[in-house]
């Protein structure tokens, strides 16, 4: 049985902020039910009970994601780790994390989650100017009280990443941004391309929609300028952890990349909504792609509904020019919900005949 990768969504799709990009909202919003409600302690302890047996004593990496997952409160998540050391009877290596925007951040949850030994990955796209799009609920600015959040988490040594979302803009201004988060002393950082709302056939994008998209020019120049920073940080002994050139490094000296995407077939992995709904990706958590209930079924039995099936017989399914590709090892295809939204093949080529030398020596 493969590790076990676990996404629970407490507080379904509800979220203290607005950010313009977000494509939790859009997807949530083409759903029968934009929320799924709050998840209760007893769908939290079938998940994980189902979980743990479905693992049988391998590694379960535990993610809790939204919206915003805080909303849930701190009883839910102090119940969540009693659960985890209660259920895991078999003794499976367990990791835990938590994305959150940070606004609902203080003191307590910091210590919560220190004693706990989760990590905490929080949402920041860069300095002031790079957050223009992640506003609150009254459509106001929410650099300071993240910003404020990071520290508060340094403060008490609370073990976090930072997660980047990179539109067209921050691509194109990678350098600044990068040079912001080494003066913090952010030293994990992970760049995800923004997600633009999924469209049926037929219909157009909204002009401040298409602003966001990256380009492969964006995209080659966000690559190449990064790397190079990433290169020069390493060389002089200030490495900077960036999730993707971790894994690419792997890669290129014929390891595997443990980001989801980036093997050239979706991972498995099971996204448990606020009422025990389970789907096979966050990018699809769609009433298609619904796998059943863990509240009347277990894992074993979801990863074999028709639902999951379809999904990893799509998702195995990739462009013709990928199969001629110099590259396909190092990208595999790239992962399916971005191919909708960025054509990488033009960018991974400039950037791979520049990066991939360098990359070989970087065991």
């Amino acid at each position: 049985m493969p590790p076990v990768s676990l996404m629970i969504k407490p507080a379904s799709s509800l979220c203290n902020m607005r950010c313009k990009y977000c494509f939790y909202h859009s997807l949530a919003e083409q759903r029968e039910s934009a929320s799924h409600g709050m998840m209760s302690e007893a769908t939290l302890r079938r998940t994980l009970e189902q979980a743990f047996a479905y693992a049988d004593g391998k590694p379960v990496a535990i993610s809790f994601q939204g919206g915003e997952p805080l909303l849930a409160g701190k009883e839910f998540f102090a119940a969540a780790e009693s659960m985890l050391r209660k259920l895991d009877r078999k003794h499976s290596p367990v990791s835990v994390g938590v994305q959150t925007n940070g606004t609902l951040l203080d003191e307590e949850w910091c210590r919560m989650f220190r004693s706990f030994g989760w990590l905490v990955g929080l949402s920041l796209d860069g300095d002031r100017a790079a957050n223009a799009l992640r506003v609150d609920a009254d459509g106001e600015p929410t650099f300071d009280r993240v910003y404020a959040a990071a520290k508060l988490l340094e403060k008490n040594r609370t073990e976090f990443n930072v997660l980047s979302v990179l539109t067209r803009r921050n691509a194109e201004n990678i350098g600044r941004i990068y040079a912001f988060f080494r003066r913090n002393k952010f030293r994990h950082l992970q760049f995800i391309p923004v997600l633009l709302p999924l469209r049926r056939d037929g219909e157009t994008r909204a002009p401040e929609e298409e602003d966001l998209r990256l380009t492969p020019d964006s995209y080659a120049t966000f690559l190449k300028k990064a790397f190079s920073l990433y290169m020069k940080d390493m060389i002089d002994g200030r490495y900077t952890s960036i999730r993707q050139f971790d894994n690419f490094v792997a890669l290129a000296n014929f390891g595997r990349a443990e980001q989801c995407g980036m093997n050239g077939s979706c991972s498995r992995q099971f996204v448990v909504e606020g009422d025990g709904a389970v789907y096979p990706c966050d990018f699809f958590c769609l009433d298609e792609y619904c796998m059943g209930n863990v509240n009347d079924s277990t894992f074993a039995a979801l990863e074999d509904s028709p639902a999951a099936v379809r999904f990893r017989e799509e998702s195995a399914l990739r462009p013709e020019k990928c199969e001629s590709c110099k590259y396909l090892r190092m990208c595999g295809g790239g992962c399916r919900r971005e191919r909708a939204d960025v054509d990488k093949c033009e960018a991974y080529a400039e950037f791979f005949d520049y990066a991939l030398p360098n990359m070989k020596r970087m065991r």
